[in-house]
């Protein structure tokens, strides 16, 4: 009908055709009745730039904003605060370039904005930053206490998200579903699914995360639902790939990438990182679990994760002594990563900071801040 009647070309319905795709996760429909506008306005561009960051487009959120800025159009509180949630891929350079355009414009004391600035420099682990920003705006947020879910307390930790003042998002559920997995609870995992795909049905965490705790339980016909569940609203999971910026440019990997245009000095960077390590102590996941050739082959390819992929190529690329090497990756970190950081951390001598999706993580001379739960 917008069609019809060429209403897709206004401002509001083209923008609300934007974010209707966006929330169904289809954001190349989106863009593509983005770039049938002949004359965009800010609207459009908030619409564009927050689609492509809540469907993980973070560096084609990124490039639209920065498009919108080269036409000297006003930006808006959304726009903006789009923009700092797609610099949760650990752009650092970009996010406080972003905030100074924010303080340009004085958008600095908004709420929204402020609350996209903690997000965005929680994400990359500048948690004193992001404390400055909470400081300088005194706001009182409302939080779940992660600790008593990490801490084995899963009914009080529910008991916070049912009561806190705001509608708890799908972090706030996923948190929770995650913590329901670490001790083994199927049915709070179970309640704590629901609740997510209540907020977002296409999460692919809560129906993957429920079946496991579930399977583990020998609760078999429930499995079977989720998978049927899964099934029938076409969600799948996934993939990993993984972020990390140096020098000001963002590099994006995915699990067994050969596409960078550094991919040999990488992989030998990788090889090297591996002996060294078992040097050290550590023992790849393949050795450990696996005894048949082919499986030992097969998983090995652990080792080609796309944060370790990442991470070597922070490491070849000439990153300064000294500076943390940031990397933000989409799904949980896997236990070998996890461990070989450890490793690696103290190798290098660097500090070592990632970012799934669920926490950060800091790496420091072989320790965790995490504590091994995660």
């Amino acid at each position: 009908m917008s069609l019809k009647l060429s209403f897709n070309y206004k401002p509001f319905c083209g923008s609300a055709l934007v974010n209707f795709y966006s929330k169904f996760r289809l954001p190349d429909n989106a863009k593509r009745v983005f770039d049938e506008m002949h004359d965009k306005e800010e609207v459009w561009y908030s619409a564009m730039i927050i689609c492509l960051a809540q469907n993980s487009r973070c560096v084609n959120s990124l490039s639209v904003f920065a498009d919108m800025r080269r036409r000297h159009l006003v930006s808006t509180v959304h726009s903006v605060s789009g923009a700092l949630r797609a610099a949760e891929l650990a752009a650092m350079e970009q996010c406080r370039i972003i905030y100074g355009h924010a303080l340009v414009a004085g958008f600095d004391r908004n709420v929204v904005l402020g609350t996209a600035l903690i997000d965005a420099y929680g994400k990359a682990g500048h948690v004193f930053d992001a404390r400055r920003v909470f400081d300088e705006n005194v706001r009182v947020l409302n939080v779940v206490a992660c600790a008593f879910g990490r801490a084995g307390r899963l009914e009080d930790a529910e008991k916070i998200a049912m009561e806190i003042q705001f509608e708890p998002d799908a972090a706030v559920w996923r948190a929770l579903l995650s913590s329901s997995a670490l001790h083994g609870a199927p049915d709070m995992a179970l309640r704590m699914a629901h609740r997510l795909l209540e907020v977002n049905r296409y999460d692919d965490s809560a129906y993957v995360i429920a079946a496991n705790v579930l399977s583990a339980s020998g609760r078999w016909d429930e499995v079977a639902d989720m998978r049927k569940m899964m099934k029938d609203r076409r969600v799948r999971k996934e993939g990993g790939r993984s972020w990390i910026e140096v020098k000001g440019e963002v590099h994006v990997f995915l699990a067994g990438d050969r596409n960078h245009y550094r991919v040999e000095e990488i992989y030998a960077k990788l090889e090297e990182l591996i002996e060294e390590c078992e040097k050290l102590g550590y023992v790849p996941i393949w050795n450990e679990m696996l005894h048949k050739v082919e499986e030992r082959e097969k998983t090995r390819a652990l080792w080609y994760h796309s944060e370790k992929l990442a991470l070597a190529f922070g490491l070849v690329s000439g990153t300064p002594p000294g500076k943390a090497l940031r990397i933000v990756k989409n799904l949980k970190i896997c236990r070998d990563c996890h461990e070989s950081f450890k490793y690696i951390s103290r190798m290098v001598e660097r500090e070592i900071i990632v970012r799934d999706v669920n926490r950060y993580h800091r790496i420091l001379n072989g320790s965790f801040t995490c504590g091994d739960i995660w």
